[in-house]
């Protein structure tokens, strides 16, 4: 029961955020799945991904910085902090999507979506807790207002 109880406060305290997250990571992964698919025309499928990453990187640091996340310090510091961030869950993602293309017969774009996939909730909780401020930018889903009551 203790640890339902703490699931709930941490949804109600950061759900808000982590719905705005989702459509970050949502821009994020389509930028990079187009930037991959476009490199693919020029470079092998590991540089591809290593382009996709940058490109997806970037968008998601802008978008995340003044739409998601409340900033605590300079937007260098926290700029290295999430590059460093999305390197580790670039691996994660990458070994992800190398495994099923290589080893799983699954096709490049498929095991690509997959790898991405694998990394939302790992790159949601470093941004929170590490790379931006932990207090949430968006108010407790339990004070918030959705609609007007016509009281």
């Amino acid at each position: 029961m203790r640890l339902f109880s703490k699931l709930a406060n941490f949804a109600n305290v950061y759900g808000t955020g982590l719905f705005a997250y989702l459509a970050v990571a949502c821009l994020s992964a389509a930028s990079e799945w187009g930037s991959f698919a476009a490199g693919l025309l020029l470079v092998p499928p590991i540089a591809a991904a290593l382009f996709g990453f940058a490109v997806a990187t970037s968008v998601n640091f802008i978008l995340s910085r003044f739409l998601v996340f409340r900033s605590r310090s300079s937007w260098f510091s926290e700029l290295a902090r999430l590059f460093l961030v999305s390197a580790a869950v670039f691996v994660w993602n990458l070994l992800v999507f190398y495994v099923l293309y290589r080893f799983a017969d699954f096709s490049l774009m498929a095991a690509k979506i997959i790898g991405t996939t694998a990394g939302f909730a790992l790159n949601f909780a470093a941004r929170q807790f590490w790379v931006f401020s932990v207090q949430p930018r968006y108010a407790p889903m339990s004070v918030r207002t959705f609609w007007a009551s016509g009281e």
